[in-house]
């Protein structure tokens, strides 16, 4: 007989709505650049990963876009 097992990876979905909390817990955290001066969104980072989120009211972020950065 085989069992499915699923486990909570830190995978984050493009779209998904989290609070700041959720973020720390993931271990995303801001990078304190402003790169964007016509719109309303944060870039965060987790490893070599970066996350640009748009503000919510309520102290929640959706998650707009996820890429690798590599350094140049």
């Amino acid at each position: 007989m085989e069992t499915l097992v699923k486990t909570s990876g830190n995978k984050i979905n493009k779209g998904a709505c989290l609070s700041r909390d959720e973020l720390s817990m993931h271990g995303i955290t801001p990078t304190n650049l402003q790169c964007f001066s016509y719109y309303n969104y944060v870039l965060y980072e987790k490893g070599d990963k970066r996350i640009i989120l748009k503000p919510l009211p309520h102290n929640l972020f959706r998650i707009i876009r996820e890429y690798t950065f590599i350094p140049a």
